[in-house]
């Protein structure tokens, strides 16, 4: 509404009489403010039709903006959330700037070629891709006949990684194809929500920008280098990955948390899946390119522990999710959030695979993919029995890329990329068909965008298929990249084997010494881990949001961008209806005018002719 001292200038429209000889039940105006908006949905200059529903009121102000007036304790109340929010993220960030300062340093890449000490250690995958000639189970002998030829390889090689190798180069593509699936498909994915677009896009991307920050310091201070944290692009790739299980959590309990319960949630998840990343990668040496088990497992079900722990009544659920319906534009727009993810989720599992890995993680990724989309399709088709649904078909054409994540980069062949993919589009369907509705009616667990059967389940496949993959893989199938597919399987540090190997490949690290089905059998426990992990942390940080201190929703509140976010305002059905109708009597008065026009100058034609005749 205006301000007391806001000027206006008045242009009245052309009445339009009816039978009553009036314009009907609108007056149009148009205004152009000089003073500052005093509201967000005023604009500095607009064609308004506003209803005249005075009906011999005596202060003369409609029904409508009566309504649109809220009561002040609510405007209070909402704006003092948001002013919390603003506050704590703020103390974060400064909080941020001095751990920054204090602790992280850019990595040896990043730094001015004068004040680099030494090269960086060459990376033992990328030395064995070099000796094609090299056969993992050749005999010690046979090793040892090599070893010259090999220590002349590897001395060319630490030259040309020392002059040429930086990961600005090898992952910077990889690193822009991941920000546009994080902070542009998935905000375009969770936007389906005709009443939560505004935000589910703010959230998560102020919920990116503030986990880069805190995931850079988590993952850092579980590995300090010198008492510092090294920055470099694969620094901040590992840091996109916990945005990406952030954001998955996020879509479990789309639209019922306020923005303060979004960031600690942020806050609290970032430090359980570090420690689930440190022991599934430093301890269990668990083979998972893409993230499948510890990112995508985990984010799923410590969301499902969240929304399980929030223990919303049967008639809540209920309520919430006929307000999570869309749009022809929501649907659109997660329709190309999907297809963006489609498109770049083959980086997403390669970027941090062995360098002669990424090639073949990247073509399983792509085929797996496809498999997927024609699974769910197929599936969808003859489970439902009905038409098509967006969300469904949108889950499970993605539900490939998780499924194959943990194998990605092994040796499957390319018939198996195929059988995964269109396994996990029919698990994905399966899932929302039939799982889900029981788990809403029988435990009143509310999944909001169906994470369960786009990242749970496909992940737990995920991790299964991996284990069975590890268990049959051999020396002579993987050949030079064995020990870069499985580094647990290099022989431990004093052994004899490590010794031999350790002549001819001076930076190849110490392992384990485990059998193929011994790193199966570790598969499965890091799968098992993080879903154990997920849950307990999960089901504690539930419990922490249901603190009125951490301003919980109303049921009346959730699904409503209005709460947090000024919107343009839209008319009621009635009120577009009353605005076609003085439109179309409009458009007749138009009409009426220019016939009356188009008669008066033909009678002044006939007049100068006359005239013409008169003088003649």
């Amino acid at each position: 509404m205006p301000t007391k001292d806001s000027k206006f200038e008045h242009a009245a429209a052309p009445a339009a009489p009816n039978e009553s000889g009036s314009l009907g039940t609108f007056q149009v105006r148009q205004f152009r403010m000089q003073q500052p908006r005093s509201s967000p949905c005023e604009s500095s200059s607009t064609l308004a039709m506003v209803p005249d529903h005075n009906d011999g009121s005596e202060d003369g102000s409609s029904s409508h903006t009566r309504t649109l007036s809220s009561p002040a304790k609510e405007l209070s109340a909402a704006a003092w959330n948001v002013r919390k929010f603003g506050l704590l993220l703020a103390l974060f960030q400064v909080a941020f700037i001095l751990f920054f300062a204090v602790f992280v340093q850019y990595d040896w890449d990043a730094l001015p070629v004068s004040h680099r000490r030494s090269p960086p250690e060459v990376p033992h995958v990328t030395v064995i891709s070099q000796h094609q000639s090299l056969d993992p189970s050749a005999t010690v002998t046979n090793l040892s006949r090599t070893l010259q030829t090999a220590q002349q390889g590897e001395a060319r090689l630490m030259i040309d990684v020392a002059a040429e190798k930086y990961p600005l180069r090898d992952y910077f593509s990889m690193y822009g194809d991941i920000q546009v699936m994080i902070f542009l498909a998935f905000g375009l994915l969770i936007a389906c929500f005709k009443r939560y677009g505004y935000s589910a896009m703010g959230i998560s991307l102020v919920l990116g920008a503030f986990v880069v920050q805190w995931a850079t310091l988590m993952h850092g201070f579980l590995d300090l280098q010198d008492g510092h944290i090294k920055l470099s692009v694969i620094t901040l790739i590992s840091a996109d990955f916990s945005i990406a299980a952030v954001l998955i959590t996020t879509c479990v309990v789309l639209g019922t948390l306020s923005p303060l319960q979004y960031l600690l949630l942020a806050f609290i998840e970032v430090i359980f899946y570090a420690l689930n990343v440190c022991v599934c990668q430093r301890v269990l040496h668990v083979v998972d390119a893409g993230g499948s088990i510890y990112l995508h497992t985990f984010a799923a079900y410590f969301g499902l522990a969240v929304s399980l722990v929030m223990n919303r009544p049967k008639a809540s659920v209920r309520e919430l999710k006929n307000l999570a319906h869309g749009s022809k534009v929501s649907e659109l727009l997660a329709m190309i959030g999907t297809l963006l993810l489609f498109i770049y989720w083959p980086s997403f599992n390669s970027v941090l695979a062995p360098a002669d890995l990424q090639h073949r993680a990247i073509i399983n990724t792509a085929v797996a993919l496809v498999a997927s989309t024609v699974g769910a399709f197929s599936v969808s088709a003859v489970v439902s029995k009905e038409k098509f649904s967006m969300t469904i078909i949108q889950n499970g054409a993605l539900a490939g890329g998780v499924a194959i994540g943990s194998t990605a980069d092994l040796m499957i062949q390319p018939y198996a990329a195929l059988m995964i993919g269109f396994s996990a589009g029919a698990v994905a369907v399966i899932g929302f068909k039939y799982v889900n509705p029981l788990l809403e009616r029988k435990l009143h667990l509310l999944d909001m965008c169906g994470v369960q059967y786009l990242h749970g389940f496909p992940g737990i496949l995920a991790g299964l298929v991996s284990a069975l993959v590890c268990g049959l893989a051999s020396k002579s199938a993987y050949g030079s990249s064995f020990y870069g597919a499985f580094p647990a399987a290099v022989p431990m540090q004093g052994t004899e084997d490590f010794a031999q190997l350790h002549a001819i490949y001076p930076s190849l690290e110490p392992g384990d010494g485990r059998s193929q089905w011994t790193q199966a059998g570790f598969q499965l426990i890091a799968m098992a881990v993080s879903v154990t992990l997920a849950v307990v942390s999960g089901s504690i940080c539930g419990l922490v949001l249901k603190c009125k201190a951490f301003d919980p929703l109303q049921l009346d509140l959730m699904i409503d961008d209005a709460e947090i976010w000024s919107l343009p305002r839209n008319m009621s059905d009635d009120e577009e209806s009353d605005i076609r109708d003085v439109l179309e009597k409009l458009g007749k008065i138009l009409i009426n005018r220019r016939e009356v026009v188009r008669h008066s100058t033909s009678i002044k034609e006939q007049l100068k002719g006359l005239e013409a005749c008169l003088k003649a």
